[in-house]
This record gives structure tokens, C-alpha cells and sequence, in this order.
């Protein structure tokens, strides 16, 4: 299971500057090639426009189930916002289906920090499935259970045969990002990395950026 950093990357996400990453990121854009000049551009009227006055950390909403996934970059930690029940909305407004795991394929997406074994003081709380993302750009493509925790554990640990999960990759969770600012986050990193390595992963257009689509 995933180490237990919960604490320190609470911590040291809340000394994260937006700002400061995106005009690092964006400078090293300039300097790889054209095409990073003209991703860059789009990225930096961005900025301008609409990311340069918004609140970070988030804040929270009462009474909505979020979660925060923490990634490491050489500017330092940042906070993506993810909206659990926002996602369980999408989850049946869209008719998605689960994918059937063997609890041992996956028990390594979960957070041990998220894990209550004192079984007295569990809450059980199961309004929103159990989820699981995996990402190229997040925890190095790496699966990470944002929903369900509790569940993956107990049936790995009862030696269940199956769990019902909603498995989301890629640009298929997009649509959980609670703010702005965490899905500018991810599609300039989804950008960052076309650039510096000459792909285009996730894009059919040669020319075009996931700054295009945000």
C-alpha cells in the first residue's frame, strides 16, 4: 500500500505558488521549440486571464465529499481538488459501468493513511462507489483510490474474490476536478510533457494543446 505521507504533503501543499510553477513550466516551453513557444503563449494569456486571481488551496465545501490528491513537482507540492460527488452524478448521469477487480490487483491504490482498523470506530459511508484513478501524469501512472478505501481494504483483508470499481484514466477524470485551477494544473502538465519529450500524447491535432480545450 501507498506509504502514509498524508500529513507532510497537507502540510507543504499549502506553501505551493500557482504562479511561480506556471511561469517555470511555461518558460521551459519557450525554450524547447516552436511548438512549445506557441503552447506556451496560450498557456501564459491563460494565466492572464483567468487563473491569476484564484484561490489556492481551495477551499472545501461543507457537506461535499472531495477528496485531495497531492503531486510532487520540482516547484514544490501541489493540491488537485477532486469532487467525489460530483463524480457519483456523472457516474449515473452517463450510465458508467464498474470493471470487476480482484481485490489483490488492486489493493496497492490504496492510501494506508485512509485506512481505520480500529473496526469499532469505522463510519460506514457508501453514497459514492469506489473509484480508482490512474494517470501518465499523476503518481506516475500508478492506480489511486480516491473513493472507497475502506471497502478495497476489507476485501482484500476477507479474501473476497471481487469488488465492483469505477477505474478512470487519464482524461476521463477531468470532469472530477472541483476548481480551475486543478484542471489547469493537469492539462499544463498533460502540455509540459508533448513539449519536452516531442509527443502528442492524447492529441490527434499536431499543432494543438490541451490549452485548446481548457
Amino acid at each position: 500500500m501507498i506509504k502514509n505521507q498524508i500529513e507532510y504533503y497537507e502540510e507543504a501543499s499549502r506553501c505551493f505558488n500557482p504562479l511561480k510553477h506556471f511561469q517555470m513550466r511555461t518558460q521551459e516551453m519557450e525554450n524547447k521549440s516552436n511548438y512549445g513557444v506557441r503552447t506556451a503563449s496560450k498557456w501564459n494569456e491563460i494565466v492572464g486571464q483567468y487563473l491569476k486571481d484564484e484561490i489556492y488551496p481551495v477551499v472545501h465545501p461543507i457537506g461535499q465529499e472531495t477528496f485531495s490528491l497531492y503531486a510532487v513537482f520540482p516547484t514544490g507540492i501541489f493540491e488537485y481538488a477532486l469532487d467525489i460527488d460530483g463524480a457519483t452524478a456523472l457516474i449515473k448521469k452517463e450510465g458508467i459501468n464498474p470493471t470487476i477487480f480482484n481485490p489483490t490487483q488492486i489493493i496497492a491504490s490504496v492510501d494506508e493513511g485512509n485506512i481505520n482498523k480500529d473496526l469499532n470506530n469505522i463510519k460506514t459511508n457508501h453514497k459514492n462507489p469506489v473509484m480508482i484513478l490512474q494517470s501518465q501524469r499523476l503518481m506516475g501512472n500508478m492506480p489511486h483510490c480516491i473513493n472507497g478505501n475502506h471497502r478495497i481494504f476489507e476485501a482484500h483483508r476477507n479474501n473476497e474474490k471481487s469488488i465492483e470499481v469505477y477505474h478512470f484514466k487519464d482524461l476521463e477524470f477531468v470532469p472530477f476536478f472541483y476548481d480551475d485551477l486543478s484542471k489547469a494544473m493537469y492539462y499544463l502538465e498533460m502540455d509540459f510533457n508533448n513539449v519536452i519529450n516531442d509527443k502528442r500524447d492524447f492529441l490527434k491535432d499536431p499543432y494543438g494543446a490541451f490549452a485548446d480545450a481548457f
